[in-house]
This record gives structure tokens, sequence and C-alpha cells, in this order.
């Protein structure tokens, strides 16, 4: 058991909450109340040392207003299986969700490189410079959605798992499903790239490095926000590939870029929906200090030393510091349509 694990068990304790054993495929951990064993959540064994038990302790409150935590109190009996608010009529989903947003034209800026370098252009099949290999093999890493990775299915089980525990409408759940098909698609066509490149690496399990993917999600909020901020980010990555030096990575960016984007605008929806109650609005007002560092930390260091390299062989059109903010600029703009003021973008921040 790893120290991160314990810090994550002995935090949780505190409120009444235990870790259940690890998913399928590791990584990733149920949150279960220790009095009548119902899942209220789910948290990542990849989140930075101590950071586990500022969260909780900076929650607090919210476990002892039972907006966190388990609705039977640590009392009682459990809960029913079938969350409050299921009720109604399902009718067709506005799926996909990137199609309003691409109705007037383009939503994302377009990233434009600045400075002058080569012209390359690579397909499948070619010899490929060996640090040209080695930066597209470390941006698939990051990328992490292959078919071959189980670390990501594992993943796509987490939001399995929330969907049936904690959605509010069967619309929401509805539409955590199209996602999840479409995640799966981006699986399959990452996968195809990967083994294209590298046969051995197409078929290599990498967990999520970054924190951001293993913060814990113990309410609908987290989840809209997990959506909004972090798939989001990988619109604006595929909207990059889109001038991208290697061909194949190119061919799928407008796709990738196209869905990633309808999933940011489902966390919105979903946002949107939570805070036209008052309640539901102050929950959201205060995980926003916990995911929109995460969201700005996704991007890097700005003083990257393989930026440059990144550039100059035409895998990437910026830096770090430049996609963060023209990211920053876009996300600042959609939390005022909600009514919220954005935090200092230095305030919990890990990577500057």
């Amino acid at each position: 058991m790893s120290d991160i694990v314990e810090e994550i068990r002995a935090a949780y304790a505190r409120v009444g909450v235990r870790l259940d054993q690890p998913a399928t495929y590791g990584t990733y951990y149920r949150l279960l109340c220790a009095a009548c064993g119902r899942m209220v959540g789910n948290v990542g064994d990849r989140l930075l040392p101590g950071m586990a038990a500022a969260l909780v302790e900076s929650q607090a409150d919210l476990y002892a207003s039972g907006q966190l935590g388990c609705a039977c109190r640590h009392s009682g009996p459990a809960p029913s299986a079938e969350p409050a608010g299921v009720a109604g009529k399902t009718g067709p989903t506005p799926w996909p969700l990137w199609r309003q947003a691409y109705a007037q034209g383009d939503p994302l800026p377009r990233l434009q490189c600045e400075v002058s370098r080569p012209r390359y252009e690579f397909d499948e099949g070619d010899v490929l410079p060996e640090e040209y290999k080695g930066l597209l093999l470390k941006m698939l890493r990051h990328e992490g959605e292959r078919a071959g990775n189980k670390s990501f299915l594992g993943f796509m089980a987490t939001c399995l798992d929330l969907a049936e525990a904690i959605f509010p409408t069967r619309e929401a759940r509805l539409l955590k499903a199209e996602y999840l098909a479409e995640e799966l698609k981006h699986a399959i066509m990452f996968h195809r790239l990967a083994v294209g490149l590298d046969p051995d690496f197409a078929l290599l399990d990498v967990p999520y490095a970054h924190y951001a993917f293993h913060l814990p999600r113990e309410t609908w909020a987290d989840d809209a926000f997990f959506h909004f901020f972090v798939d989001l980010n990988g619109a604006f990555h595929a909207r990059d590939w889109r001038e991208s030096s290697y061909v194949p990575l190119a061919m799928m960016s407008a796709t990738v870029e196209r869905d990633e984007l309808g999933h940011s605008e489902m966390g919105l929806r979903f946002l949107t929906e939570i805070c036209a109650e008052p309640r539901g609005k102050a929950l959201v007002r205060r995980l926003l200090d916990k995911w929109y560092p995460a969201a700005l930390d996704m991007f890097g260091r700005s003083d990257s030393p393989n930026a440059p390299k990144f550039i100059h062989w035409g895998l990437k059109s910026v830096g770090n510091a430049e996609i963060r903010r023209t990211y920053k600029a876009y996300v600042d703009r959609k939390l005022g349509t909600l009514g919220l003021e954005p935090p200092d973008e230095r305030k919990n921040r890990r990577f500057l």
C-alpha cells in the first residue's frame, strides 16, 4: 500500500468515509460510507503528498452539513439505492452537445505559432527522427486514451460508478453514457495511431500521472467540474493538433476536438442546472477552489524545457504558458455565464 493511499485513507476516516479495494485495474478507489456502505464518490492514488488531508480539512463544514459524505449521517438504515430526482419521462438526449457550440463557427481560438521553425511532415510508416518519436510518444502517454491502456479503462469504470451512484436525473445518466461511448471511440482511434507508431507502446499500461485525474469526485458538481475543465483541456490540445506535423494525429484532431468540447459543454450543462438552486450554487463556488487550480496545472510548467522541442518539430504550436492563458480566458468567460468569479489564478497551484 503506497504512502499516498494511506494518506487518503486516514484523511477520509476522519469524516466517516472509508476506501474500498482498488477498482478494476487499480489506481482508483471507491469512497464508501463507513456506516452503511453506500458509495459516496471515488478518488485516485496519484494525488500529491498532503493533498488529501488538505482537501478533506478544507471541506469539513460540507461534510458536517451533509453536502458531502453520506445521507445516512452515519446512523440509521442505508438510503435508497436510487438517488432522488430520477423520476420523470426520459426523452431523447440533446447529444451531441458540440453541435450547438460549433453552429456559429469555430468556438475555440486558434493557437498560432509565432516563432520561425522548419516545416516537417511525417506519416505512418515513415522513419521518424529519434527525438521526434520520443516527444510524440511522450505526448501520447499523457493523452492516455488508448484501448490497450488498462488504466484508461479503469478510469472509464469510475465514470460508470459515479453515473450509477450519484446521478441526479435519468437524462444526466444517459448523457454520461453518450460521453463514455465517445471516449471509447477515441480509445480506438488513438490505439490505431499507436499501433502504427510503436506496437509495444500500444499495449503499454500507463496510469494518468496528473493529479487532476485523481481528485476525489464526491458530488455531481465535482463530476461536472471534471468534464467542464479536463475535457476542455483535451479540446484545446486537439485544436492545436490540427496543424500537427504527424499526419495521423492531424487527421483525427477535428473529431477529438469536437467531441471533447461537447464533453466540456456537458459539464457546463450540469453546472448550470446545479447553480439554479442557491444551495447548489454555494457548493459549486466552494468546489471551484479545488478544480480551477488543477485545470490550470494540467498544462504543465511555463518554463518546461521540452516545450521549444515540441514547437520546433511541429508537434505543438505554442508553449505551456500561452495555451494556458488562452484556455483560462475561455474558461473565465464560461464561468461568468454561471455567475461565478474565477479564483486567484495562483491560489493552490502546484505547477506555475
